[in-house]
């Protein structure tokens, strides 16, 4: 049982250092990122991406939308996007639902691009709110239904989305009050 447990105990070491050295390189690939080196944050997160780091494949997503770095890629920018979105990441999940819903860089798919603003607005995400809100009130991707997007416009004005304040304040304005 000793050797068994020395075992497990060093593998532990070696998976904490692990992390603590993947933490370590995303970080410096943001303050790259933060300081405009887009070519230094690429460097930095292209490996951690390559491995399922979900911080790292938003970040290269981001690199690639806007081309930091390197040529505007919006394939390349989702399929990082579409990785990082699968592992949770809200930010992830909210541009992958915009490139689908508009057709920029994977094909268009209003229903896809709904379940996609849906799981990052169930995480807090004010702009994945507020995009909700917007199709269900237009009925893109889901039946229209106003209660349900007032709802989703209230949580991203409580969320400070200005655009989802404007929304709500728009909706609410025109619609008869009960007596």
């Amino acid at each position: 049982m000793g050797k068994r447990l020395a075992s497990l105990c060093f593998a532990c070491v070696l998976y904490t250092h692990a992390a603590l050295a993947e933490a370590r390189d995303f970080e410096a690939g943001l303050s790259a990122y933060n300081r405009a080196d887009y070519t230094g944050a690429h460097d930095q997160w292209d490996p951690l991406a390559q491995l399922g780091n979900a911080k790292a494949q938003f970040g290269m997503g981001l690199l690639y939308n806007f081309g930091q770095g390197v040529g505007i890629d919006r394939v390349r920018a989702m399929d990082w996007f579409a990785r990082a979105a699968r592992s949770g990441h809200a930010g992830a999940q909210l541009f992958l639902a915009n490139g689908l819903e508009n057709g920029r860089g994977v094909e268009r798919d209003i229903e896809a691009a709904f379940d996609w603003y849906l799981k990052a607005a169930e995480q807090g995400l004010g702009r994945a709110q507020n995009n909700l809100g917007r199709l269900y009130e237009h009925g893109r991707g889901v039946a229209p239904d106003l209660d349900i997007a007032i709802y989703w416009y209230e949580e991203a004005a409580r969320s400070g989305n200005r655009n989802a304040r404007a929304n709500l304040a728009r909706l609410l304005g025109s619609r008869p009050s009960a007596q």
